[in-house]
């Protein structure tokens, strides 16, 4: 199967990547990564340099590449793939890819519905499912707020790789808008914490569950390294949900906690309904011209992998803070 003809038509190096070629080894790096590609193999190594300057200037086609250097095609497949398994080539004819959309038409015909499908296959979390019910603990409900904190603690780190990106000033304008937005947001958090009578030196101090940090994590990761990804994840962030609200302040007037631990949590959700900061993902994509297939597929890929990791979030939260005599806190002492 011919992967690297169904993946590219004209493959190019992404921008930022390096190569050199001495004494029959070819060093290829993008960031933090790369590899190394043995050439003593190759007869013609001046045609095999060639090859290498075609990907960089992505004026080349697979099917004239193959016919050009015919002699080793079979070579020229496995460094494709090898450059695509690094992410270090992307596809340079993006107009005339088949499957290419703008960012606009990509968000309302598959990201959204992409987004739907998935919450829908996954149903109601955990902890929404517990708070229905009426099983829920007062435990639960610090601990869905103490993850909650890391996420508004963190996001101005999250956001603020995204700006490192060559992006318009209409895109820029609204990360950074987003960034200033955002921060400083976790003392209002704190404030909350403090009226169950968590001290504020030691939530500084706390260690967030392992799905609360690889879902928040991974934000900060497709903000550096995948932008189309980071502007999809926004709506998952940043989209408030008065029926999830409403739910929430039930369950904790039931269980008799105070009205300044939920009061700041549905605040900082009205702020982000006032800011409208649930319509970035689509005012960001709207900048975009066009999107290849293939970057469609890796931002669903990505999206679909955030949405599952959020899941088991709540459920790792329901577990967790479920434990009789749970550390709240997590502060763990390494020395």
């Amino acid at each position: 199967m011919d992967l690297s003809n169904t993946l590219f038509n004209k493959p190019k190096f992404r921008d930022g990547v390096t190569w050199n070629l001495e004494n029959s080894n070819l060093e290829v790096e993008y960031r933090s990564q790369g590899c190394d590609i043995n050439c003593q193999d190759i007869a013609n190594i001046d045609s095999f340099t060639k090859v290498i300057e075609a990907l960089e200037s992505g004026e080349s086609t697979v099917q004239e590449l193959k016919k050009e250097h015919a002699s080793y095609s079979d070579e020229l497949e496995g460094i494709l793939l090898e450059f695509d398994r690094l992410g270090i080539i992307e596809e340079a004819d993006l107009v005339h890819e088949s499957g290419s959309m703008s960012g606009e038409d990509f968000y309302y015909s598959r990201l959204l519905p992409c987004i739907e499908s998935n919450q829908y296959r996954l149903g109601n979390s955990a902890l929404y499912q517990k708070m229905l019910d009426g099983s829920v603990s007062s435990n639960q409900l610090i601990g869905f707020a103490l993850e909650y904190y890391h996420l508004v603690k963190m996001s101005p780190g999250l956001i603020g790789p995204s700006l490192g990106h060559e992006v318009n000033e209409s895109v820029r304008g609204q990360l950074l808008k987003l960034f200033i937005e955002e921060y400083d947001h976790d003392k209002m958090m704190i404030a909350c914490l403090s009226a169950v009578g968590l001290d504020e030196a030691a939530i500084l101090k706390r260690q967030p569950l392992p799905t609360s940090f690889s879902a928040y994590a991974s934000l900060g990761v497709y903000a550096r390294q995948h932008l189309l990804s980071f502007f999809s994840a926004l709506i998952l962030f940043e989209s408030p949900s008065h029926q999830f609200n409403d739910v929430f302040i039930e369950a904790c007037k039931k269980l008799d906690l105070p009205s300044g631990f939920y009061k700041p949590l549905v605040k900082h959700s009205d702020i982000n309904e006032d800011e409208q900061h649930d319509a970035i993902t689509g005012n960001l994509l709207k900048e975009i011209q066009c999107i290849s297939l293939q970057e469609q597929n890796t931002i669903l890929i990505h999206i679909t992998a955030l949405i599952e990791m959020l899941h088991l979030q709540d459920q790792q939260i329901v577990e967790y803070y479920g434990k009789p005599g749970c550390d709240l806190l997590r502060v763990f002492d390494y020395a």
